[in-house]
This record gives structure tokens, C-alpha cells and sequence, in this order.
């Protein structure tokens, strides 16, 4: 009691002691600025004859000019709307412009809600806040690859058009020094606008989804609270009852969140999945930020250092998606065509294809929905919705190309709306195309595994040939062609087909042998030599040797995948030791549901925080580990209410509404995951097989993680 009384004792007079500034002497700092604004307003050059030239000539309308003019002299008076008006101004003179601070986006509260609720304002005079781009500004060689624009923001009436601000921008008479050598080559002013037609059917859509979630969930409450187990079945097997079910909350997220493995699964691939899904957000985190940072610098000396080739390389991700999508696709196609005894009509292959159309569009369809007709609605700030907000360009394109988002073919045709969608239209590309493939390694094994082998070495070739000639891998030639083409991406979705074939075939046992066990060691160091290569050399050769450099993207991607491919068979047949185990864990299987879903909501996350930040952002190695943490969090939220909106009742609606496929008979063990089956971002329920015998049975080594 003593020691606490003496530290307390110890506080209070090294308060005492602390030098302490006033709120008078706070008040008398801030009452020197209105005679300091007041002084400046009055020595600013203003080119008057500039000003009444844009009058005479129609580009000024006589209220905008009043009301600027007003501002102006108010100024001058010190009356303090008008000076928060000039104090929420950027001033053109920021610090760290070599470290590349290209913003001076002054306050957007200040102009938007102090100006607009000081006392002294006019009745008719209302601020609004607009964002400047000037170019021609003298900046240093090394940021040109980033921006070759300053931005600043202004406060002015809100009578004035955008292009009205534009042209008063260069005469002064704003509050805005102009540089000679500068020009403003575009304005975005914030402005309050109507919702469009495309909103409001978008949130009617949502409504209406709201409503049929809250009746279903009531209805199933209540004949869970009502009835017992033996009365509720005819409320649950009839098609109103099924229906109802299927857009429950309650029922949808119990099966979201269920962490029961049955035989046949593939629990392995549930870490996998996760751990991709959050590595490409943690690329994301920072590279999807729509806004200019005030230290570009730092950011492009980070891509020098030794560890950056775990952001660098984030990409590497799809190709997990893409290797594990190629084998849950097999593996299970396997398991169809054994039961139906290698039987695969056109009918077959028609259900095939609407059956992966119908699992994945819905939710696709819906988010895709949100970011084109809702998103430009859901903040405010200096970056919200401006125009050449790369962001926002891309919602722009959305407006014009969705449908070949939603016929997932939007990797080839028009400009990118949804940037990370190329992704789901190559796998459904992939699908479609390479069933046939699928049926002849059945039918015809040594066929099959020839002609995967002729495609492999063909799309080798390809991105070799195309690398080498195209030079500029980095530009956006290369991010538009072969970074986005299926037939360039293919290779590891087919590893993935044989790695799903060689699991059936082999029914993911090995013998087990001494022999085995140093072959399977032996798998262990190559398969991770492969991923650490392909990792840690993020940019392969040098960028002189061209040659070297094409030969090195051909590999790389196939390099990590087979390197993937070799865990996810350890694992399955038994070898997986500690990593099997942490891969196989139950707590990946709810988020391993949410992939698909996080995937695709993710970029729409980053990009709204990024636009709704209020001043100029600093980057920070620091801040991208939290900004990783926070996205991560909040994706996979969203993405489980967007699952419970437009994913999950859509699964059940199927199963409802189509045949079953011949040799995919629904089971209790298949249907306990909604019919989470075939994507590498869903969950794969693995049709059952029969007893196998325990790890080190007699000629063989059991399952351990599949």
C-alpha cells in the first residue's frame, strides 16, 4: 500500500513539475492565424484579367464568380468560414517531395463540415470540397513508374462546377498559388448524387434477399421450437419446406461452422486453402490501394530488400487454387466414372458444366452486383469515387463488361472489371475444356497422361516464346496477355489432374517399405527445394539476360506448384508427419468455406478503406502487417454474410431443383458441406470409401490427412 501511495506521490509532482500549456495560451496560438490567413488572402497574385476573361466568355457562370468572390473578400475580413475555407486548401508547398510526397490534400472535414457550420457563413454560400490534379511537375526520375501527377485539394463554392475549378485553379483565385510550369489537367469535386437505377434495382435485390433470410430463419425456428423431431419432417421434406431450409441462416451457418471430417475427405487441403486465400490478401493489402502514398520513395526501396519476395511473390497463390481446383476436379471426376462404369454421355458433360456454373455465379453475380452499382455510394472523402481512382475505373469498365464476368470469359475480352477476376474465369475455362482430358485418362491412362504431358511442355514453350518477345514482363502487355490466359496458366491445373489421378489410382495408399521411406524423404527435400527456388528468386534471372530471364518465368509457376503438389501427396498417403497434422486442423474448415467468398469481396474491402482515408497516407512495412490483419478479418466477415445472402441458398436450391449427375448420388456425407465439391476455394466432401486398414497395416500405409 505503501509503494502504490509513493508512485502515485511520484506522479503527481512530476506533473507539477511538467511545463503546461494553457487553454488561453492554446486559444491565443490558434487567434494569431485569422490576421496571418487574413495577410495572405490579401498579397496572393490573382490574375484578374484571366478571371473576367473566363466571365466575359460564358466558362464562369456570374454565381460562381460572386460567390468566389464573396469567399475572397470575406477572407480578407477574417470572417472564419471563409478562412477554414483557405486553411482546408492544400497550399502546393508540401515536405518530403523527393521522397515522393506528390499530395497536398488539405482537410476534407474542415472544408466539408466546419466551413459549412460556422456561424458567420452566408446563407447561399455553401463549401465543397474538390481534389486537383496538376501535371508537368518537376519530380524525381524514380517515381515515374508511380506518378507523374501532384494532387491537391481545394475548398471552394459550391456553385462552381468542376470545370470551372479547373479553369480558376491556374488564375488564383481560390486560394491556390499557381506555378508556371503547372497545369491541372482534371478535377473531381464531392458532390451528393442521386442514386442510379442500376442502385436502386441493387438494393431492392438486396431487400428482397434480406426478407426471404428472415422469413426461412423464422420458419425454421419455429418448427424447431414447436414441434418435435417426429412432427417436423413434413415441414422439412416438402419443396416449401426444402426451400426454406436452404435460406436459412440458422441451418447455413451450422454447416459453415460444422468441423466434422468424414471418411474420403481431404482435410489437408483445408490449410492450404486458407493460407493461400490470406497470402494473396496479404499482397493485396497494399498493391490494390487505389490512393497515391506521401513516401513513395520508401515504398520503391522496399522492393529491394531481401524479404520482400514473400509480398513479391504472392501471386504464386493462384497457382496453388488453380493446382488444387485440377485435382479435387479429377479426383472426385474419377470416383463418378468408376461408378458408372467409365459411362460419360454429352448429357453428362451438359450437367457437368451447369452444375460448376450454378455453384460459383450466384455469389459472384451478387458481390459483382454491390461493386458496379453500389460502391461509389458508401463513403465520402478525398479519394471516394473520383474518377481517375484506378479503383473506380475499374467499376466504370464494370458498367460496360459484367456479362463477360458472368460468362467467365472476361480474361480475354474488353478491359478488367473485377481486377482479381481473371482468376475464376481461367479455372472455369480450364473446367470446361479439359473434361475431355479427364474422360480419356480414365478410359485410356497411358493416352491421358501423354497428352497432359504434351500440354504441359506446349504451354511451356508458349510463355517461353512470349516472354522472350514481349520484354516488358512487368508492363501492362504482359499483365493483359500472358499473366491473365488460360492456355498460359495451364500447367498447374494439369500437375493437379495427375496429382488427382495418381491419388485414385494409387486409393492414396504406398507400400510401406523401408524403400519408401527414403523415396518419400528424398520427395520431401526436392518438393521444397522446388517452392523455396521459385519463392526466393521473386524476379528469376537477370532482367539483361533476357534469354535467361524468359527461361526462368517459364518454369517458375510449374517449379512451386509441383512443389505444392508434393505436400498435399505426402499428406494423403501417409508422409505428412507435423505438417499433415497442422493442415488437416478442424479450425481451418469453417474459414477453408469462406475462401471463395473472402476471395472474391476482398479487393472491394481494401479499396473502400483506402478511399474513405481522410488525409495522405504514409507507407510502412509496419502498417501492411496490420492493414493485412484487419483486411484478412474483415474479408472473411463480409464474405460469411455474403455466403448466407447469395451462396449457400443457391447450393441448396440446386440440389433441389436439377437431377443429380449420374455416379454424384447425394449422401449424407456429401451433402453435409452444401455441395462444396469441385472448386479449390470450396470445401471437398470426398465421397466415402470403405474401411481402410490403420497406418502401418500390413502391405500398405493408410491415409494420414486425406
Amino acid at each position: 500500500m505503501k509503494g502504490t501511495a509513493g508512485v502515485m506521490l511520484l506522479v503527481v509532482l512530476s506533473l507539477c513539475g511538467c511545463p503546461q500549456t494553457t487553454a488561453a495560451q492554446s486559444q491565443a496560438i490558434v487567434d494569431d492565424f485569422p490576421a496571418y490567413f487574413a495577410e495572405m488572402e490579401k498579397n496572393k497574385p490573382i490574375n484578374w484579367t484571366s478571371v473576367l476573361d473566363l466571365l466575359s466568355t460564358g466558362q464562369l457562370s456570374p454565381t460562381c464568380y460572386s460567390h468566389t468572390y464573396t469567399v475572397h473578400n470575406d477572407t480578407t475580413l477574417a470572417k472564419s468560414y471563409a478562412q477554414l475555407m483557405l486553411d482546408s486548401t492544400g497550399k502546393l508547398t508540401p515536405s518530403g517531395v523527393f521522397q515522393g510526397n506528390l499530395l497536398d490534400i488539405g482537410n476534407y472535414k474542415e472544408c466539408t463540415t466546419d466551413a459549412n457550420n460556422a456561424v458567420d457563413r452566408p446563407e447561399g454560400i455553401q463549401a465543397m470540397y474538390c481534389l486537383v490534379t496538376w501535371a508537368k511537375t518537376v519530380i524525381p526520375q524514380s517515381l515515374y513508374y508511380y506518378d507523374e501527377k501532384f494532387r491537391q485539394g481545394v475548398c471552394v463554392p459550391k456553385s462552381c462546377s468542376d470545370s470551372e475549378v479547373q479553369d480558376l485553379t491556374e488564375t488564383g483565385f481560390l486560394g491556390v498559388k499557381p506555378m508556371p510550369s503547372w497545369i491541372p489537367v482534371s478535377v473531381y469535386c464531392q458532390k451528393e448524387q442521386a442514386y442510379s437505377t442500376g442502385a436502386i434495382v441493387a438494393l431492392a435485390v438486396i431487400a428482397i434477399l434480406l426478407c426471404v433470410l428472415a422469413v426461412s430463419t423464422s420458419y425454421e425456428l419455429f418448427i424447431t421450437i414447436w414441434f418435435r423431431d417426429a412432427e417436423r419432417k413434413p415441414f422439412t421434406t416438402s419443396r416449401v419446406g426444402r426451400f426454406c431450409l436452404s435460406c436459412s441462416v440458422y441451418s447455413n451457418t451450422k454447416k459453415v461452422f460444422n468441423t466434422y471430417q468424414h471418411p474420403g475427405q481431404l482435410p489437408a487441403l483445408h490449410g492450404i486453402r486458407v493460407i493461400s486465400a490470406l497470402w494473396i490478401i496479404f499482397g493485396h493489402s497494399e498493391n490494390f490501394s487505389p490512393i497515391d502514398r506521401a513516401n513513395t520513395v520508401e515504398r520503391v526501396e522496399d522492393r529491394e530488400r531481401w524479404w520482400y519476395f514473400i509480398r513479391g511473390n504472392y501471386g504464386m497463390a493462384v497457382d496453388t487454387f488453380l493446382l488444387l481446383s485440377g485435382l479435387l476436379v479429377t479426383y472426385l471426376f474419377m470416383k463418378q466414372m468408376k461408378k458408372t462404369g467409365g459411362q460419360f454421355t454429352w448429357r453428362d458433360y451438359g450437367l457437368h458444366v451447369l452444375h460448376r456454373y450454378l455453384r460459383l455465379t450466384p455469389v459472384y453475380a451478387f458481390l459483382l452486383m454491390i461493386n458496379t452499382c453500389l460502391i461509389e455510394y458508401m463513403g465520402s472523402g478525398p479519394w471516394w469515387a473520383i474518377r481517375d481512382n484506378w479503383a473506380m475505373s475499374f467499376v466504370q469498365v464494370c458498367r460496360e463488361y459484367w456479362w463477360a464476368n458472368l460468362l467467365y470469359i472476361n480474361n480475354f475480352v474488353g478491359q478488367r472489371c473485377f481486377l482479381h477476376g481473371w482468376y475464376l474465369g481461367v479455372d472455369m475455362q480450364l473446367y470446361v475444356t479439359l473434361t475431355g482430358l479427364l474422360v480419356v485418362l480414365y478410359r485410356h491412362p497411358k493416352v491421358g497422361v501423354a497428352v497432359a504431358c504434351f500440354l504441359i511442355g506446349s504451354t511451356w514453350l508458349l510463355n517461353g516464346v512470349l516472354y522472350y518477345f514481349m520484354v516488358d514482363v512487368y508492363g501492362q502487355i504482359y499483365r493483359y496477355t500472358t499473366y491473365r490466359w488460360s492456355f498460359t496458366r495451364m500447367a498447374p491445373y494439369i500437375i493437379g489432374i495427375l496429382l488427382g489421378y495418381l491419388l485414385f489410382r494409387t486409393d492414396r495408399k504406398v507400400p510401406d517399405t523401408p524403400n519408401t521411406r527414403k523415396l518419400m524423404m528424398l520427395g520431401w527435400l526436392v518438393g521444397t527445394a522446388f517452392a523455396l527456388v521459385a519463392l526466393v528468386t521473386p524476379y528469376g534471372a537477370s532482367e539483361a539476360n533476357l534469354l535467361g530471364h524468359a527461361a526462368w518465368r517459364t518454369f517458375e509457376r510449374s517449379l512451386f506448384a509441383a512443389g505444392v503438389a508434393w505436400v498435399v501427396y505426402a499428406c494423403c498417403v501417409g508422409y505428412g508427419g507435423i505438417v499433415s497434422e497442422f493442415l488437416s486442423w478442424s479450425g481451418w474448415m469453417p474459414l477453408s468455406r469462406l475462401t471463395y467468398t473472402a476471395y472474391i469481396i476482398h479487393p472491394m474491402i481494401i479499396q473502400a478503406y483506402y478511399m474513405d482515408y481522410k488525409g495522405a497516407m504514409l507507407y510502412s512495412s509496419v502498417t501492411w502487417w496490420f492493414m493485412f490483419v484487419s483486411f484478412s478479418f474483415m474479408s472473411l466477415v463480409c464474405g460469411f454474410a455474403a455466403s448466407m445472402m447469395a451462396e449457400a441458398p443457391f447450393l441448396e436450391l440446386e440440389k433441389i431443383l436439377l437431377p443429380n449427375r449420374r455416379g454424384r448420388e447425394a449422401t449424407p456425407e456429401t451433402a453435409a458441406d452444401g455441395g462444396h465439391d469441385n472448386i479449390a476455394m470450396k470445401t471437398v466432401e470426398c465421397d466415402p470409401d470403405p474401411p481402410l486398414p490403420p497406418h502401418g497395416g500390413k502391405g500398405t500405409s493408410g491415409p494420414n490427412g486425406c
